[in-house]
């Protein structure tokens, strides 16, 4: 009897273990990420120099979408900006890299910075708890759902980070000394 028991403790152990974190479903997440598939959505302005993103992350799995939201944010700031939202009286912000060709000329800096655990996560916060995402069915493919998180991007210390990191010009760099 203790045989059986044992015999399927092993064969279940590997099926309760798979969790968020398999390997699988973390390759499967940093695809995703890679082809940068989110939208946008200004939130509110908590504080000068910060703004609070509703990132909408397209994922098969909710919690990846959950995950990526994060990234996807920073990314935004970086390369698209934020867009406005007049009804909540929030201006547009823009891209705070304007060099259309930055991300592609300098892959291995965004790469380290994008890694897991990389410095993107210095200028981005996650302000809901995964019970307060919103959470819509978008579709039958690889993005079947639509996962909406709201972060707050540090949007200056993420511009002077870019300008320390030489891939930004500075604000001060118009004016003749």
């Amino acid at each position: 009897m203790k045989k059986y028991i044992l015999l399927f403790i092993a064969l279940l152990l590997p099926v309760l273990t798979a969790g968020a974190d398999s390997p699988q479903k973390k390759k499967k997440a940093d695809k995703h990420t890679a082809e940068w598939r989110y939208e946008l959505e200004a939130y509110s302005s908590p504080y000068r120099g910060a703004c609070n993103v509703k990132v909408w992350s397209y994922s098969r799995d909710i919690n990846i979408a959950r995950q990526q939201a994060t990234k996807n944010a920073v990314h935004g700031a970086l390369f698209r900006g934020i867009p406005a939202n007049p009804e909540k009286r929030i201006n547009a912000m823009p891209p705070v890299i304007d060099d259309l060709m930055a991300e592609e000329n300098n892959k291995a800096f965004f790469d380290k910075f994008f890694e897991d655990g990389g410095p993107y996560l210095r200028f981005a916060t996650k302000t809901t708890s995964g019970g307060s995402d919103e959470i819509l069915k978008y579709g039958k493919n690889d993005y079947k759902y639509k996962v909406g998180v709201i972060v707050t991007v540090q949007y200056d210390e993420l511009r002077k980070y870019m300008e320390e990191q030489g891939l930004r010009e500075s604000l001060a760099s118009g004016f003749a000394k």
